[in-house]
């Protein structure tokens, strides 16, 4: 596992991927990058058993992103390794287990526990829906969105969002942008961050954004 904290993925303790690898192909992927480098695999998906024992090595509570390397729930992942994944965190009850995808239709297949945490990307405007109305069927005590890259406007209050826990926001990285590109996209957080707050939904600003915007909240579990 790897230890997060500033300037790394702040709004976790640590991350876990027994599986790393992605089909999606975006363009923007820093995990493709980061796995070119360091995977003979590269990012072809692959399984890592070796890694499955880490969640109980670490004693202290933490919070967890479950394979920040992959999307453990692509439909190109082997069942058998989603069930030895879980049958890892339930050794390991302590933790909290975060989990993000762009494939949200998958979770519903699964069952989770009060520590996990289930969430699904939002890039862009065309796939809000889709992907939240898939959330809408997972049973979690905590569902999110993380708003990265943020891509475009996002309508929140569209999405009847009022069983939405939390909302991550974050720009694009590892990719020079226009000062036109970057003050678009601040507007466009400044809505969602607007929108969160008349819903009442905890919002965390991450990496350049979070110099602008103050806001490190994180979910009131239910």
């Amino acid at each position: 596992m790897n230890r997060q904290g500033p300037g790394k993925i702040e709004w976790t303790d640590y991350t876990w991927s027994p599986v790393t690898g992605c089909k999606h192909g975006c363009s923007y992927c820093y995990a493709n990058r980061i796995a070119q480098r360091i995977y003979l695999e590269k990012f072809e998906p692959t399984f890592r058993p070796e890694r499955l024992k880490e969640p109980s090595k670490l004693k202290t509570p933490s919070k967890i992103f479950v394979c920040d390397m992959a999307d453990l729930f692509g439909d190109w992942v082997d069942e058998e390794w989603i069930e030895a994944v879980m049958a890892s965190i339930n050794k390991a009850p302590w933790h909290i287990y975060q989990f993000l995808t762009k494939n949200p239709a998958r979770y519903s297949g699964w069952s989770f526990g009060n520590n996990c945490w289930l969430g699904t990307t939002i890039d862009r405007p065309e796939v809000q829906h889709e992907r939240w109305n898939a959330m809408a069927a997972a049973k979690a005590k905590v569902k999110f969105i993380s708003f990265e890259p943020l891509l475009g406007p996002m309508r929140v209050e569209e999405l009847g969002m009022s069983a939405l826990d939390w909302i991550i926001i974050g720009e694009l990285t590892g990719k020079a942008m226009t000062q036109e590109e970057i003050h678009q996209v601040r507007v466009w957080a400044e809505e969602i961050i607007d929108q969160a707050k008349e819903l009442n939904i905890p919002v965390f600003v991450k990496n350049a954004l979070g110099a602008i915007f103050p806001q490190r909240e994180f979910p009131k579990v239910r």
